[in-house]
């Protein structure tokens, strides 16, 4: 963990996979819509569905660098103790259904149901406990354990609701103390 961003321990090659194959697509669309429209402009030719995929294009390639830019930043939310933040987060998970698949002092991962997220991917979410504060992040996943950049707002979504679902657990423990 470092400046509050999520690191994997990945090969090369699966960082390649991930990252450089996506980033290559988008450049890939962005160069044949280019260069479509460029050429329908140069040779005086109707260029407005050429305009139209172009632009559709570069959105979604920014959206793309956005998306991977901000994928792995953690959130921080101020807590209470580590043992109130855990059962908090409990609560959490079995308030909405939520898997805990992995949990020790300082993580929990938590596995968000298809369902949820109206796709047949995955996403897990991310707990880092630090001093009393937690740290959050949501990944989703594509085939296999392949990170989706894809879908970060959705995820951000996902982050958004736990935070306010833990400051709203966390303000009615306080009220009750």
């Amino acid at each position: 963990m470092n400046f509050e961003r999520l690191y994997y321990d990945k090969s090369l090659l699966e960082n390649v996979w991930e990252n450089v194959l996506i980033i290559a697509n988008l450049l890939f669309f962005l160069y044949i819509t280019g260069t479509n429209f460029y050429d329908n402009v140069e040779k005086s030719k109707p260029f407005g569905w050429t305009l139209f995929f172009f632009i559709l294009v570069i959105i979604t390639t920014l959206l793309g660098i956005i998306s991977f830019l901000n994928g792995k930043n953690l959130k921080r939310i101020d807590g209470v103790t580590k043992s109130e933040n855990t059962e908090i987060v409990k609560k959490i998970v079995n308030k909405n259904n939520w898997k805990l698949y992995a949990e020790n002092k300082e993580l929990n991962i938590i596995n968000v149901s298809f369902l949820d997220t109206q796709t047949d991917y995955g996403k897990q979410i991310i707990i880092l406990y630090q001093k009393n504060d937690i740290l959050i992040n949501c990944t989703s996943f594509a085939l296999g354990k392949t990170p989706n950049p894809f879908n970060w707002f959705s995820n951000k979504k996902i982050v958004e609701q736990f935070k306010t679902e833990f400051i709203d657990s966390k303000n009615a423990l306080q009220h009750s103390i």
